[in-house]
């Protein structure tokens, strides 16, 4: 708020000056107020009033310094005729005061005739936000007015106000608006003048109507967070405690003022960086220790219920929802199933939540919430929802996530053999996805949040969408080289039908599991796996999954050159789905059998065999299983030491891979297109895609990657 001082000597009326700042010199006597304010300078004019209301900056500034410079740029380029007003938006915490406060004292020396300041209280424990009018009267009192020549009427006291201000060069600080209304009365209306008003709501009225600058003020950087720490410490002492301290900025969401109690705390007790980690490593405890426990503005909960307070019921209850969803990010239509409310209602809410800093739209219909944040809305929807809301949003959430995905998974693998899904309610928008792009794209956008809502799942007793949402997703994790995320989701997976007692599900995801390890190389556990997948579907009966299981299990032995066990498992492997009239069972076992073939010197079988596969392939439009046969028969025709044939189909597997965004295929079959320039003597070519391979093994860090370094040293 604005700095208080003794009222001077010629003050008429003490009580009504509570918001007057510091006088120097004359009181300057307001003529007749009425329409057109005529004021009669006097002896004033030879003597200006020059307020000097800025509050201290804190010594404890450090980067930002874009910000700073966009503000000096606004201040320099300043358009003739016309007064400069910035807007320095962002959410609690962020440092928006802070930064204006630095940056005012740093040029207070470009406004000779004063700076004006105000605390606007727009979110402020009192609950109270000043009005214009108050402000008015204090910065009409500061300009040297007496109390009781200000005029009573707001429409007057604006027009005193710019009068006074006409010609003169001031800067006035307009901090914690809560929204336009509250700073438009106040802006000066004079080209010599700058206005700069801080606020958590993005003030976007006062950009269109009023052509203000929007300044929207970002999270700091590590090194920024560090820096932070270091004005509280020391240097050397952050630099001693390197990795605490760059857990703290992460544990602190890079917020300055989470930053900053944190700081002060160390100092304060001389605690080592790594015990505040300990403080701050579980979700539910980090708001409490986040805390200097002297002050409502050192507390992170109470700072952030200042704008949670000044929403309406519900947005505030779709806010608090989101503390209960998995991981920071959630689309649209993730929000629209969480509440249960239609999307165009939803849409609303998050627009207010947006305009309010307390949700960020990322990207049109994404959205993302703040760690701390989003653990305040938790305990949030702890304390005002009731354990049955709860649960019911989440499951709404878990219903939306898995119905989406599995119409991804459609799309991506079209002939693989499904589940049942459980039944689903309350998903008010279902995405539908024409093409493969469109459903990687979207698995893509949403692997994060796929991958966190499965331990979410598990955590809160969603054992079924756990299991369910795993094994959805196994192919795209394979296609996109995510084998580690395959493995550890398929892991928390299991653990969900182990206490569902689903004996087949249990044997589906140890299936996936084995997979899984076979492709970063765990061949044993992959083998343990698989085998006991194969031991349970044969006891329940489940032939077609059997069938797949046995198709795992000879990769594995392909993998570990155990051709003839291999092919041993893939015979039995076509005769159950022979059995079932899966055609797109009988296709994956001929490739694999052809591969085998091809491996054992079977050279006329292995041909035959990958040609009946790829017209199955074909005629069921399976763009993967083709990629895999022309992959076979590539090798086929290298080991024939036909090698142009064998690019040519390499190079038609590549084209489909590459189409299908299938990275770890992608590597493999660029390490045998290279195979097979260097048997044509291009050893250029085969440099070229080795060394692309190699790109690839090192981005997914699969183990083939330091085999195939190998190859490109010699």
């Amino acid at each position: 708020m604005i700095a208080q001082t003794s009222p001077s000597a010629e003050s008429e009326d003490e009580s009504t000056n509570v918001l007057s700042g510091t006088v120097h010199g004359p009181a300057i006597q307001a003529g007749t107020i009425s329409g057109d304010v005529q004021i009669h300078w006097q002896e004033a004019a030879s003597a200006p009033v020059v307020p000097r209301q800025l509050p201290p900056a804190t010594s404890r500034f450090t980067a930002r310094k874009a910000e700073l410079a966009a503000l000096s740029r606004a201040l320099s380029e300043r358009k003739p005729g016309l007064s400069a007003i910035y807007t320095i938006t962002g959410m609690a915490g962020i440092g928006k005061t802070t930064l204006a406060l630095h940056w005012a004292h740093s040029v207070a020396d470009r406004f000779p005739h004063g700076q004006l300041y105000v605390n606007l209280r727009g979110f402020d424990p009192s609950g109270t936000p000043v009005t214009p009018s108050q402000v008015l009267r204090g910065f009409i009192a500061a300009l040297g007015v007496r109390p009781n020549n200000i005029p009573f009427e707001i429409a007057d006291q604006i027009s005193l106000y710019r009068s006074l201000l006409d010609g003169r060069q001031v800067l006035v600080v307009l901090d914690n608006a809560l929204n336009t209304d509250q700073i438009r009365h106040l802006l000066p209306g004079s080209p010599t003048c700058m206005a700069i008003a801080t606020s958590r709501n993005k003030l976007g009225a006062l950009v269109a109507n009023d052509g203000a600058t929007p300044l929207a003020m970002k999270l700091l950087e590590q090194g920024e967070g560090a820096e932070l720490l270091a004005c509280y410490l020391s240097s050397e002492r952050v630099e001693h405690e390197r990795s605490a301290a760059a857990t703290l900025v992460e544990l602190c969401g890079m917020l300055p003022l989470a930053l900053s109690i944190v700081g002060a705390r160390a100092a304060i007790y001389n605690w080592t960086l790594e015990s505040l980690t300990d403080d701050l490593r579980s979700e539910r405890d980090r708001l409490y220790a986040l805390d200097l426990h002297d002050s409502e503005t050192t507390n992170i909960a109470s700072v952030f219920s200042w704008s949670y307070r000044n929403l309406a019921p519900e947005p505030a209850r779709i806010f608090r929802l989101l503390g209960l969803a998995p991981g920071p990010e959630i689309s649209l239509a993730g929000v629209s199933s969480l509440a249960g409310t239609p999307i165009p209602v939803t849409r609303r809410f998050l627009d207010v939540l947006v305009e309010a800093n307390l949700v960020s739209e990322l990207t049109r219909d994404r959205y993302r919430v703040h760690d701390l944040l989003r653990t305040f809305a938790a305990d949030q929807a702890e304390r005002d929802e009731s354990v049955q809301s709860r649960q019911e949003a989440m499951r709404r959430l878990h219903d939306y996530l898995l119905l989406a995905a599995d119409a991804a998974d459609r799309v991506i693998s079209p002939n693989r053999a499904r589940i049942e899904l459980l039944p689903v309610a309350g998903v008010f928008s279902k995405p539908k996805f024409s093409t493969y792009g469109e459903a990687v794209g979207w698995l893509e956008t949403e692997h994060t949040g796929l991958v966190e809502s499965i331990y979410h799942a598990l955590r809160n007793g969603f054992d079924s969408h756990a299991w369910q949402l795993a094994w959805t997703l196994a192919v795209y994790f394979d296609r996109r080289g995510h084998a580690f995320d395959r493995l550890r989701t398929g892991e928390a997976a299991l653990q969900a039908t182990s206490r569902l007692g689903d004996r087949e599900a249990e044997a589906l995801i140890r299936t996936s599991i084995g997979y899984a390890h076979a492709r970063i190389g765990h061949f044993a556990e992959a083998e343990e796996q698989l085998l006991q997948a194969l031991e349970a579907l044969r006891r329940i009966g489940s032939e077609v999954y059997e069938g797949n299981a046995l198709i795992a299990l000879a990769i594995v032995y392909e993998e570990q050159d155990r051709y003839g066990e291999a092919k041993g498992h893939l015979e039995r492997a076509i005769r159950l789905h022979e059995r079932h009239h899966d055609r797109a069972g009988q296709a994956h076992t001929l490739e694999n059998l052809g591969w085998c073939h091809a491996h054992l010197g079977e050279f006329p079988a292995a041909l035959r065999t990958c040609e009946a596969a790829l017209a199955l392939f074909r005629e069921l439009n399976d763009q993967d299983g083709q990629a895999d046969t022309l992959d076979s028969l590539g090798y086929t025709y290298a080991q024939l030491a036909q090698h142009e044939q064998a690019l040519g189909h390499y190079e038609s597997a590549l084209a489909l891979w590459r189409d299908m965004g299938n990275r770890y295929d992608e590597a493999d079959v660029l390490t045998r297109i290279g195979d097979s320039h260097a048997a044509l003597g291009a050893q250029v070519a085969a440099h070229e895609a080795w060394q692309q391979a190699l790109f690839i093994f090192d981005e997914l860090a699969q183990p083939d990657a330091e085999l195939l370094r190998a190859r490109l040293a010699r």
